[in-house]
């Protein structure tokens, strides 16, 4: 047996897909991108402000962590940007790429980064969606800069504005290095071009045979300790009704944590069209009459394992042969490992006019490594935000330009089916309004400590009509690990501060348009400070401020007790003037709470935007490792 498998950060995620299921409380996914200040559909300005060098940053950060995702659309035609990435305060960028350089520059290079070309769509295209998922790690902080403003959708001027950047941020630099462009990814980019799995110890066919409507088959149970590596379904009379009417149900250690239809577990609601969408841990393969499925997820067990096959239709279906593989020799530990984990199946629904659509309200502890969601009848197709609230932050943590954006495509879904190593859609051939989109998070994973909430909009502000429908899944402690402790506003009697306080009632950039809500906000500071008693066996604290965003960047230090939290300033490099509200947070680390029962928070702006109209305090529990 191996030693135990512990959590992987940066580039090493994209290498040992053993540690995967492992909790990490000590990181948080950051999105900065195109979508609209206005919350309508002009999401094609990217750039939040211009620097000394006249260059304009597109996204910035404090601390260390690691770009997972970088996507851009824009015209051929168009003025040619240079996107440069700035590492660790460097005046020099340690990379700088052209649009036309993606798949061929290294270490840009083919499958981690391409360039998707949009169709001709009757004049209206082609354009190009440039992508990578390259690891660049950095130790204290990254910029990520444009050449030219990134502005406008208007083939005729040349523009083209959207896109996104996403990254993590972490409690330590530990095992991270700055990126090195010269650093040979001959091995990350030659593991990629095939599909992955853990190394399988046995192989086993659970099932082949008829599974009647209305029935269910229990393919598989064992007891002890392992994980399932792979889970794979052939079929040879192929029909598109499998992916909606067959279910897969696991249960893992005596509770069912899984229930999904095959469409989002393995990746693909909808499969009229024939198509191989091979991403690096979803494979459905359809072609004619014959398909075939496979998850390789790891999935670990304790104590017992059990799956079956649920057949929700009116026909018998015919199943050639479904497999699971297993592997042994990764020992991981029961508490501070994630159960693979689904949110109830969202059914094919109607939108609610003025209101995104939940997906799933997942509560416990974990990260969320892929999610599969489908459109159909929604005007303007493919038009509607991706929206992803963690930990009750009330501004979603990460968003979309567009439904097909999450998945770092562009111009809807009107092109053939498609795929990459992290993301795949297949839809109806000519046209945006039915599709389904499957995007793998595994790397650029959205952590949560109590709970992930993921909403889609429809249309261009929530105006599409329509129905949705899609799944969520995730590695999940069911446990919330974040206790809520305190909450100060300016008004509180143990609040300090030497601002000016000033009503204000606006919105949040959360999709529910109407949805005013009023704040007392402390502006003009220099320095706050309050005390709050916490549980001193706490593992860290977080918090969460409300503030106005209405210039920007905001920045400023935090000091605990005197001393100064020296991995990372808290920074907000962004405004938006029309959705002024925001709430963002900030990962207090352990060495400067944990034994304490009472402390004392500082903190010091270092701009004249930085304000406040509320903290809540909470207390980060620990993984109870066995």
């Amino acid at each position: 047996m191996n030693i135990k498998t512990t959590y992987s950060r940066g580039k090493a995620r994209l290498e040992n897909l053993a540690s995967l299921p492992c909790i990490d409380q000590g990181g948080e996914v950051k999105y900065f991108g195109s979508i609209s200040k206005t919350g309508d559909n002009a999401d094609w300005d990217w750039g939040m402000y211009q620097d000394e060098k006249g260059e304009w940053v597109l996204a910035e950060a404090d601390g260390p962590g690691c770009i997972f995702n970088f996507t851009q659309h824009r015209y051929p035609t168009s003025e040619v940007p240079v996107f440069r990435f700035y590492f660790d305060r460097n005046p020099e960028p340690s990379f700088e790429i052209t649009p036309a350089e993606f798949g061929t520059k290294p270490p840009f290079l083919k499958p981690l980064a391409d360039k998707f070309v949009g169709p001709d769509d009757n004049g209206r295209g082609p354009i190009w969606v440039v992508r990578s998922f390259v690891p660049m790690e950095f130790l204290s902080h990254c910029k990520v800069t444009s050449s030219i403003k990134l502005e406008g959708a208007d083939k005729a001027l040349g523009q083209g504005g959207w896109g996104h950047v996403i990254m993590h941020l972490y409690s330590s630099s530990d095992g991270l290095s700055v990126f090195d462009p010269n650093e040979s990814c001959k091995a990350i980019l030659q593991k990629y071009l095939a599909p992955l799995s853990l190394h399988a110890e046995r192989e086993e066919t659970v099932f082949n045979g008829i599974l009647k409507s209305g029935a269910q088959e229990e393919i598989f149970s064992e007891t002890g300790q392992a994980a399932l590596c792979d889970i794979s379904v052939k079929e040879n009379n192929y029909d598109a009704s499998v992916l909606s009417d067959i279910f897969i149900r696991i249960s893992f250690d005596g509770k069912e944590r899984v229930c999904a239809p095959f469409g989002t577990f393995f990746g693909c609601e909808y499969g009229k069209t024939p198509a191989r969408l091979d991403t690096a841990l979803l494979t459905c393969d359809i072609s004619g009459n014959s398909a075939f499925f496979s998850n390789r997820f790891p999935m670990p067990y304790f104590e017992n394992v059990k799956i079956i096959l649920e057949n929700r239709g009116s026909s018998d279906i015919s199943i050639a042969e479904a497999a699971v593989r297993l592997n042994f020799s990764e020992v991981y530990e029961k508490g501070k490992t994630g159960y693979f984990t689904s949110s109830p199946y969202y059914f094919k629904t109607a939108n609610t006019s003025g209101a995104n659509s939940v997906i799933a309200d997942i509560r416990g502890c974990g990260q969320m490594v892929y999610g599969t969601i489908s459109g159909e009848d929604i005007e303007c197709g493919c038009e509607g935000d991706v929206r992803i609230f963690i930990d009750s932050l009330s501004t979603p943590s990460v968003q979309s330009d567009g439904s097909e954006s999450w998945g770092s495509y562009g111009w809807g879904f009107v092109c053939p089916p498609q795929c990459n190593p992290f993301s795949c859609y297949n839809g109806v051939p000519d046209s945006n309004n039915t599709w389904s989109e499957t995007r793998l998070t595994f790397t650029d994973c959205c952590y949560f400590k109590s709970g992930l909430r993921f909403e889609l909009e429809h249309g261009c502000q929530n105006d599409g009509g329509g129905y949705h429908s899609g799944q969520v899944f995730c590695y999940c402690i069911p446990e919330e690990k974040e206790k809520f402790v305190l909450e100060i506003t300016p008004d509180s009697e143990y609040y300090i501060s030497d601002g000016k306080i000033c009503d204000v009632t606006d919105r949040f950039e959360n999709g529910i348009h109407e949805n005013y809500v009023s704040f007392k906000i402390s502006t003009g500071m220099s320095r706050t400070e309050f005390y709050a008693d916490i549980p001193a066996d706490n593992a860290g604290l977080v918090l969460k401020r409300v503030s106005l965003q209405k210039t920007g960047p905001a920045a400023a230090e935090v000091y605990i007790d005197g001393e100064k939290v020296t991995e990372r300033i808290w920074l907000y490099p962004d405004h938006n003037e029309y959705y002024s509200l925001l709430e963002d947070s900030f990962l207090i680390p352990e060495r400067l709470t944990r034994g304490k029962s009472h402390i004392k928070i500082q903190i010091r702006s270092l701009n004249y935007s930085w304000n406040e109209g509320r903290y809540r305090i909470f207390a980060i529990s620990d993984l109870q490792g066995e």
